[in-house]
């Protein structure tokens, strides 16, 4: 059996796939978006979940309600995964993968960290589809492995965001393969809300980088 895919990996099923639609009147519409070639992307699924199938999501673009479809399909009829685009890749991107206005921004946020994208670029960048627009924020996934790594990060990206004007949204993803949202990571609470493929926990904000991972 092959392994499951982390959170946010992008999947691309068979033609003679076995999904289903959580909600049966969206079959017709991610049958068209399958016909296109276009993946969906791995969801969190609950941890007391007694389905073995994959949760995956596709969310539509602004034009057609931003609506986020969600189905089920075996981990078997994937023919093809990978991770999302890094920022990298997206600023190279031929076309409108991202509107010119944002070039600056992106090339500053690209020299903080290394950094894969989700979201709406992502989304635009793989589809063509009109997905970014003059007030999307930027969803980034930063891989960090200790706490002056992540801090150094989370005060760099405020400040970008007061450089620039512009958002920045995403998730530190630690070595244990849990993920914290970077800004809940920048706040003060002592617990924060760590996500996996299986679930969520909260955790102690200084456990994060125990040797031994945290359990999410």
């Amino acid at each position: 059996m092959p392994e499951q895919p982390a959170r946010h990996t992008l999947v691309w099923l068979a033609a003679q796939a076995d999904w289903q639609a959580d909600l049966p009147a969206q079959e017709a519409r991610l049958a068209a978006w399958f016909a296109r070639g276009w993946p969906a992307v791995v969801a969190r699924r609950a941890a007391d979940d007694p389905d073995p199938r994959l949760r995956l999501g596709v969310p539509l673009p602004p034009g057609e309600g931003k609506q986020r479809l969600a189905l089920r399909a075996p981990l078997l009829d994937i023919t093809r995964q990978q991770a999302p685009p890094t920022l990298a890749e997206l600023i190279a991107a031929p076309g409108l993968a991202h509107p010119p206005a944002w070039a600056p921004a992106l090339q500053a946020l690209d020299a903080i960290a290394p950094a894969r994208v989700f979201g709406a670029f992502a989304w635009q960048a793989l589809t063509g589809l009109a997905y970014v627009h003059a007030g999307s924020d930027i969803d980034l996934l930063w891989r960090v492995h200790s706490p002056e790594v992540a801090n150094r990060l989370v005060t760099r990206l405020h400040a970008w965001e007061v450089r620039f004007g512009r958002r920045v949204d995403g998730e530190l993803l630690l070595a244990s393969g849990a993920a914290v949202n970077w800004r809940e990571y920048a706040g003060t609470t002592r617990q924060v809300l760590l996500k996996c493929s299986d679930g969520a926990s909260l955790a102690p904000r200084e456990a994060l980088f125990d040797a031994a991972g945290v359990p999410a």
